[in-house]
């Protein structure tokens, strides 16, 4: 076990003398290696990259899906005048919620400000889903109870949460 251990610290010890040595016989290009990664560091971390045009590309087009499959079963919900088939847009609307909720916990932004326009949008939606459990729990009391109404306030109350992401994404600098 000691040969072990001295042959391991011998062999670490032999990597910091070689890597010593190297840099010692090459400043000049350690010295720029250097520089240079200090440089980029700097500028990685300081510059306002803005990072809409690629969220738009390739991230929105799943966030619009997700979103207007539920928009739709929702307004397939308001529209149908048969009391069986509205309770069952609902809950698939409700369902649609939930999905696009987990599609757009899966997507991400880079920056800060994109990653805290996109946290409202899920904030948004996690609430939505809180708010159709509760009008299904509503509606499972009282027959009579006009879930849609209710849910057009409730949305209506959280939609500015939504158009924080929106200025974000749609509004140029």
């Amino acid at each position: 076990m000691a040969d072990d251990l001295n042959s391991f610290s011998g062999f670490v010890k032999s990597m910091v003398r070689s890597s010593l040595e190297g840099l010692r016989r090459n400043k000049l290009p350690a010295a720029l290696s250097a520089v240079a990664l200090a440089l980029t560091t700097a500028l990685a971390m300081t510059s306002d990259f803005d990072e809409r045009p690629r969220y738009r590309r390739f991230v929105l087009p799943e966030i619009e899906k997700a979103e207007q499959q539920f928009l739709e079963a929702m307004s397939e919900a308001e529209q149908t005048a048969n009391d069986l088939w509205r309770v069952r847009y609902f809950i698939e609307a409700h369902r649609r919620a939930r999905a696009a909720l987990g599609t757009i916990r899966s997507v991400h932004a880079m920056t800060v400000t994109g990653r805290n326009a996109h946290n409202e949008l899920v904030r948004y939606y996690e609430l939505v889903d809180e708010e159709l459990a509760i009008i299904r729990t509503e509606m499972s009391f009282d027959e009579s109870y006009d879930y849609i109404a209710e849910w057009k306030r409730k949305n209506a109350e959280m939609l500015p949460i939504r158009e924080q992401w929106a200025r974000w994404v749609f509004n140029d600098k």
